[in-house]
């Protein structure tokens, strides 16, 4: 998330109105479940049953909606109604608000269209509760329940035929979720989360199997950006674990492109691998675990869900020949792919038996000064967090989906080391083999990878 407010809110109204964020991204090519570890059916009952298990919203928000298909019809009848006389009113509303919105935008005035966005929102949510009937009471809720089967968007008349109440309950919902996730000193997570719960509870419950609405997944988001804010991570990063296996479901489905750096989701969710490796230390320090913060097969779990290091797709083939196909891991190591027997011996001999079971890195990572200052300051760095949570500065640094790396501090030994591998690493200053790129939403991006990529740990024939 930006630090600076007008970045902030420059970010904001370009994802909120469907615009390009001008962020630089990367690595959207790693998420293609063509490339990642064989999506198959498998994988796809895996995520769907993973979604399913956690998409639960709190109960007494779901009490409150009842479908308009469940409504005695005298009932239902007088709804449409309200809806057929009212709907010209709310579209008239929402067309003059984006004139202003724009013409704000056009002359900077971001903040002022932030103040205004929530203005309008909560006023036509007041509006809309006092002229719409309930039932037993109960909000209407006029959507089809098989509704995830449509691509179109909950906020466009395509999903219910015509113009609908729904359309502008969950738009605005979502909008003020959005705001109130980035609006600067008119920030606040708790009313963010509300309208998130509000937006998703308009919707029927997520049924075992169904793949959920891109809509929904899109206002997930928000939930997630607002519960790592308000400081409860292991929520947080369940929530993000959640919208990135429904993303990769959606693509699955033909139904979102996850190469598509423009699009409006995947915009949202561009660096959430990074953020998923930093929330799963900070969980693991929040739940008082000590080093190491993951076993092998944790961190080789974690690297397979957010195909990073040995399951990136630069590093899915036989390190002896190149082949792609039956691929089985090292296990001396599970740092290196082989193919077949043969193409393992012939790698062994080689150069693999200098490398196998040894650690990742040795020696000293060197970097430019104005960059190592950076990352020591990051390191060093307290996070005010709950007071369960460790203070404990992070420092990512990403040399592509090959190797990345959590940077921290030991508090009683004073080495510095890589939280997801627990390996010491040395820093000075230098001229690495390396070259920092740029700096994304925290993470520092590197070209190339690190000079001192062991080559003479101690053989393990």
């Amino acid at each position: 998330m930006a630090t600076d407010l007008k970045e902030m809110m420059e970010v904001l109204m370009k994802v909120v109105n469907g615009g390009e964020n001008p962020t630089e991204t990367i690595g959207h090519d790693t998420w293609l479940p063509e490339k990642r570890a064989k999506y198959n059916a498998k994988r796809r009952q895996k995520d769907l049953d993973f979604v399913y298990s956690n998409w639960g919203l709190p109960q007494e928000k779901l009490e409150t909606k009842i479908n308009i298909a469940d409504v005695p019809a005298k009932v239902a009848k007088k709804h449409k109604r309200a809806v057929a006389v009212h709907g010209c009113e709310w579209a008239r509303m929402d067309k003059e608000y984006s004139v202003k919105v724009k013409e704000m935008e056009s002359r900077g005035s971001l903040a002022e269209a932030v103040s205004y966005s929530i203005a309008h929102g909560t006023s036509t949510l007041e509006q809309m509760q006092q002229v719409l009937p309930t039932y037993q009471s109960r909000t209407i809720v006029d959507i089809p329940p098989d509704f995830r089967k449509f691509s179109s968007r909950i906020c466009e008349r395509e999903i219910s035929g015509n113009c609908s109440a729904l359309n502008y309950l969950f738009r605005n919902n979502y909008y003020l979720a959005s705001y109130y996730n980035y609006a600067g000193e008119r920030t606040d997570d708790e009313l963010s989360l509300h309208h998130v719960n509000e937006a998703l509870s308009l919707l029927p419950t997520l049924q075992r199997g169904e793949v959920p609405h891109y809509d929904e997944v899109l206002v997930r988001t928000i939930r997630a950006l607002a519960t790592y804010c308000m400081k409860d991570f292991e929520a947080a990063l369940m929530e993000y674990r959640v919208c990135i296996a429904a993303i990769r479901l959606l693509h699955h489905e033909g139904r979102i492109d996850m190469s598509d750096a423009t699009d409006k989701l995947m915009n949202t969710v561009n660096l959430w691998p990074h953020s998923i490796l930093r929330m799963t230390i900070r969980v693991k320090i929040q739940n008082g675990v000590s080093r190491p913060y993951l076993t092998k097969d944790e961190y080789l779990d974690l690297m397979k869900e957010n195909a990073y290091g040995i399951y990136s797709p630069s590093s899915q083939k036989c390190f002896h020949c190149g082949n792609t196909e039956k691929l089985l891991l090292c296990s001396g190591c599970s740092n290196a792919w082989y193919c077949s027997k043969s193409c393992a011996a012939k790698e062994w001999k080689k150069d693999h038996k200098n490398r196998c079971g040894s650690k990742k890195y040795t020696g000293t990572m060197t970097m430019q000064a104005s960059c190592l200052q950076e990352v020591l300051d990051e390191i060093e760095s307290k996070d005010p967090g709950p007071e369960t949570v460790n203070s404990l500065g992070m420092s990512i640094l990403n040399f592509g989906d090959r190797d990345f790396l959590v940077l921290c501090k030991d508090s009683s030994s004073g080495e510095i080391f890589d939280a997801l591998t627990d390996e010491t690493i040395e820093m000075q200053e230098g001229t690495p083999l390396p070259t920092l790129k740029s700096k994304l939403g925290g993470y520092h991006v590197f070209s190339g990878v690190p000079s001192n990529k062991s080559s003479q740990a101690e053989s393990q024939e």
